[in-house]
């Protein structure tokens, strides 16, 4: 499954740019997000989850020049009892100039078992809409 969404957002790309790539920092206004920590290797967090799950990322890309971070969940953790493996998780944030602004889009494309694809795509979806918010809560929406 992938769900993207995107906003469009009255600060320059280079600005909102800044405030996306910094990866350790999440937690300031993504909404399903608690805290944040540096994970043990480099480019690597720890996420706790305000539903009370924590996981482990990594950085997959980040690349200042087009403006794109991706990043995905550090397979083989270990996950709380009864809480589904989801396999290929990426997430992607690009920053593109849109006019005096920017557009942001936040993609997520996940593989997850079909008994629970509904709820996933309905809590994946939300935490998109989320994190968006908290852009247009920072930067002001066009």
């Amino acid at each position: 499954m992938r769900l993207s969404q995107s906003v469009e957002l009255k600060a320059p790309a280079s600005e909102v740019w800044t405030f996306v790539s910094d990866f350790y920092n999440f937690q300031t206004w993504q909404p399903h997000i608690e805290s944040t920590a540096r994970g043990p290797a480099s480019g690597e967090r720890i996420v706790k989850m305000k539903r009370g799950n924590t996981i482990l990322d990594r950085i997959a890309v980040l690349d200042n020049e087009k403006r794109t971070l991706a990043y995905e969940m550090v397979p083989n953790q270990e996950l709380p009892p009864g809480a589904p493996k989801l396999e290929g998780f990426l997430a992607t944030f690009v920053v593109n100039e849109a006019g005096t602004g920017s557009e942001v889009e936040y993609s997520i494309a996940v593989e997850v078992p079909s008994a629970i694809q509904e709820m996933a795509e309905k809590g994946i979806g939300s935490d998109i809409a989320g994190a968006l918010q908290g852009l247009k809560d920072k930067f002001g929406a066009v």
